[in-house]
């Protein structure tokens, strides 16, 4: 027992060590850090749930706004946040080859739908991206604007049965189910109707997919960010088995029948089925040889719309949902631009026609803005970088933060920051942004592929409750609002509590 004590004693002294060792890491590179603390590093609050994953590294910008960049530690990994607007550009855009990747745990056999786009990395996504992005562009999203329509007609008359039961809406819960069943329609050619339906597997796995229901998958995932290379090497998972076995099944499941049917349908996955059956045919060798698409690349790509889909559609709607109800002017100017581009199209809502509602993008804008799905981007260093204008190298593998919700909130860009203001989204004013100011879908190559997509998921239900209601807070919706502290993305606590009043008959 005594040589057991001494040898966890000697154990954890050397681990104290090590820390401390690598907690000079900055300090040895001339980089100012504010002082780390054994064994969390810079993330003590966030590890005690008193603080969102993002906020250390966000609070640097405003702390430190003075210093170009600040070293922080997410335990023993050095992280490198960048408050210098010319230097995050470099970063993302300009200097990119050296910026490949984001970082993130990239999966392989042990975790089949993990080898998505958003993941990986080098010339995998490369070609990746090449092949995918046509599915992302103005024609296939026009393709799928019936159903998204469809959808939020669907949601519409949801909301409107809520209302003549006497119920308040609570739009995290219909815009989250709404998002999912755009998602579970294009991106995996399923009808679930998660909206008329109590139970929906679907929805369930989705959300069980994105937020971990459990302590023990909670600090898998985080693990799986501080440590992705051991991950990968030990190709451990990071999400359970339930919702693996589900969304591989499922693909699976509509892969083979639309093959063995010969069936086609106009929705993203039939962009994956094709990628792969080109990726297969004898005769395409080129194809094969550099770029093998499995099904397990198949369906990981499939959780790709997903991840692009969901967040940022399920996020800006319920937040614009809440400013709206908080803001009645904004409220009314939207809906007249509603009724009178309506009217020029013959009360016909094409996707020509949601396009050409400009104030309503601002309104998105202003939302994402505010609630930006995204908080900070993540980069790592794939190939040493000098930063321009100092004598910092940033090493390879070194992982890089720019805090674009801090951005966003910042004063000297955006007076006012917390004021609801769209008119700050007029053309002419977009047209004076720095390419950093406002970055709620990523910027440069890795920027989200999805953006089309995502302002017309975000608008199109609100569109359709709007033409028939007005949007008065509910008194369980909290004002000033809260955020989560639990969810890496901007979720209301308490949820947004919304009461329709049905407008009068024209």
């Amino acid at each position: 027992m005594a040589v057991f004590i001494t040898l966890a004693v000697c154990a954890l002294f050397l681990t104290y060590v090590w820390y401390k060792h690598k907690f000079t890491y900055w300090s040895r590179r001339g980089v100012f850090n504010p002082e780390p603390v054994f064994p969390f590093g810079n993330i003590k609050e966030v590890i005690r749930r008193r603080q969102q994953f993002f906020q250390p590294y966000c609070d640097a910008y405003f702390k430190y706004k003075h210093l170009p960049y600040v070293g922080l530690y997410c335990f023993h990994r050095p992280v490198l946040c960048v408050n210098d607007l010319e230097m995050a550009k470099n970063i993302l855009i300009k200097d990119f080859e050296h910026f490949q990747s984001r970082g993130t745990y990239s999966g392989g056999e042990g975790d089949r739908l993990a080898g998505n786009l958003f993941n990986i990395h080098g010339q995998v996504w490369k070609k990746l991206r090449l092949k995918i992005s046509p599915s992302f562009s103005p024609m296939k999203v026009k393709t799928v604007f019936p159903i998204v329509e469809k959808i939020a007609n669907d949601t519409r008359d949801y909301a409107d049965l809520l209302h003549s039961n006497g119920e308040s809406v609570n739009f995290s819960e219909l815009y989250g189910r709404y998002a999912m069943e755009i998602i579970a329609n294009i991106g995996f050619g399923l009808e679930c109707n998660g909206l008329k339906k109590t139970e929906s597997e679907f929805y369930d796995r989705g959300r069980e997919y994105f937020n971990p229901p459990t302590l023990y998958w909670t600090i898998i995932r985080a693990f799986a960010f501080i440590a992705p290379d051991t991950f990968d090497k030990l190709q451990m998972k990071r999400i359970s088995d339930r919702v693996e076995n589900f969304f591989f099944g499922l693909v699976k499941y509509t892969v083979d029948h639309r093959l063995g049917h010969a069936y086609r349908r106009n929705d993203f996955l039939q962009a994956l089925i094709d990628l792969r059956t080109r990726a297969q045919r004898k005769g395409d060798a080129k194809t094969s040889d550099e770029f093998p698409f499995s099904m397990n690349d198949l369906a990981a790509n499939t959780m790709l719309y997903m991840i692009a889909g969901y967040e940022t559609s399920a996020t800006t709607g319920q937040f614009t949902a809440y400013q709206l109800a908080l803001n009645p002017h904004i409220q009314d100017k939207v809906r007249d631009e509603i009724t009178r581009v309506l009217e020029k199209h013959g009360g016909r809502c094409t996707y020509e026609a949601q396009n050409e509602m400009t104030y309503f993008n601002m309104v998105l804008e202003e939302t994402m803005r505010m609630y930006p799905s995204m908080r900070a981007i993540f980069r790592r260093c794939t190939k040493d970088y000098r930063m321009p204008g100092t004598d910092l190298v940033i090493e390879k593998g070194t992982q890089v933060f720019v805090p674009c919700e801090s951005i966003h909130m910042d004063p000297e860009i955006f007076p006012q920051p917390e004021k609801y203001d769209p008119e700050r989204f007029t053309p002419e004013k977009k047209a004076q942004f720095h390419p950093c100011h406002w970055m709620p879908f990523g910027e440069g190559p890795r920027k989200c592929l999805g953006v089309r997509q995502g302002y017309i998921q975000s608008k199109m239900a609100l569109l359709k409750i709007l033409q028939d209601f007005e949007l008065v807070l509910d008194e369980r919706t909290l004002v000033p609002m809260k955020l989560k502290v639990s969810s890496l993305v901007p979720q209301a606590e308490g949820d947004v509590w919304i009461k329709l009043k049905r407008l009068p008959k024209k």
